[in-house]
């Protein structure tokens, strides 16, 4: 897919979620002679298996947080004999014996790292919520559409550097993106499953076939660059190499069933512009679910950047982070 009219926006967003296990009891003694021992039940909650951490765990890191505005520095990474630029934030509250979530966060076309480290906010938004966040740069702002080829080789070498460097929790290694980006997030993340807990996706959700992962999507109805399918608003025409792609009405329902969830869904309307859907059935962490913004265009919802079709009435990078904290790899 390729998404030439991405617009590039000018430059600007903690812990991560521990599941608590509790234990409860009591006893009673009515004397010493008719001691009588009453203790309650103990209800315990299942913890979380260990963190699979990754070698870099113990390493002191190249790179600290920063005060950059964006939340993130350029770093350079070589690849197929090439140096590859990308952005890193790294959290204030790293520790380098703590194994620490991951998002990859992929710009859309002739846009590039550092617009989407302001546009999105994830890098700064998601450090101060305890997530690392890579942000690369596509090479001559496009990201190769294929599965394989020299972005894919690239994308995961990359993910493999920051795990030798950092302390990475591999299973909550996660992907977002923003139309190509959002289509690059996730051709990466199926064509390397055991590599991504989940997905969260703006402006584009076409769902390979078969490929199941734990998926929040966003589309607007007055899409002109992707199209928004059936229910788009009157008079949204999309032209050009995106025209034949399906849209939510077919791209949500295959995520569904490829996550083994139901057919049915549950629809809240989230304020005026916004319908929120929530697939049904699905199994323990395997989540479906799509914010459909009414007259919304090719845009980051929430975004402080303020261009025509973004809704305020949600803010995407809040979600996607809540969503990320919410899954890892297994359930």
């Amino acid at each position: 897919m390729r998404t030439g009219r991405d617009a590039p926006a000018p430059l600007v967003a903690v812990a991560v979620l521990v599941l608590a296990l509790a234990t409860s009891g009591c006893s009673g003694d009515d004397g010493p002679e008719a001691a009588s021992t009453t203790e309650a039940p103990t209800t315990t909650t299942p913890a979380e298996p260990p963190a699979r951490s990754s070698a870099g765990c113990g390493t002191e890191p190249p790179i600290l947080a920063t005060d950059d505005p964006t939340g993130d520095v350029v770093a350079a990474f070589e690849s197929d004999g090439q140096e590859r630029s990308y952005r890193l934030a790294v959290p204030r509250s790293y520790e380098p014996d703590r194994p620490t979530p991951v998002i990859l966060d992929l710009h859309g076309a002739l846009s590039n790292a550092a617009q989407q480290s302001v546009y999105s906010q994830v890098p700064a938004r998601g450090a101060e919520r305890g997530f690392i966040v890579v942000s690369p740069d596509a090479i001559g702002s496009n990201w190769e559409i294929a599965a394989e080829g020299e972005d894919d080789r690239f994308l995961i070498a990359l993910l493999d550097h920051i795990g030798e460097h950092y302390c990475v929790d591999l299973d909550r290694v996660h992907a977002t993106g923003i139309s190509l980006g959002s289509w690059k997030a996730t051709i990466t993340a199926c064509s390397h499953p055991e590599r991504f807990a989940s997905l969260a996706l703006v402006a584009e959700e076409v769902a390979p076939d078969g490929c199941a992962k734990p998926v929040v999507a966003f589309h607007g109805t007055a899409d002109r660059v992707v199209p928004y399918g059936a229910g788009a608003d009157p008079g949204i025409v999309v032209t050009g190499p995106n025209a034949g792609l399906p849209g939510v009405e077919v791209n949500m329902p295959a995520w569904a069933e490829n996550g083994g969830c139901a057919a049915a869904r549950d629809v809240e309307a989230i304020g005026p512009d916004v319908e929120h859907w929530t697939s049904r059935g699905c199994p323990e962490g395997m989540d479906v679910e799509l914010y459909s913004v009414r007259g919304g265009g090719h845009t980051w919802p929430g975004s402080p950047i303020d261009r025509p079709g973004t809704t305020r009435t949600i803010d995407a990078t809040a979600i996607a982070l809540d969503w990320f904290e919410a899954h890892r790899l297994g359930g």
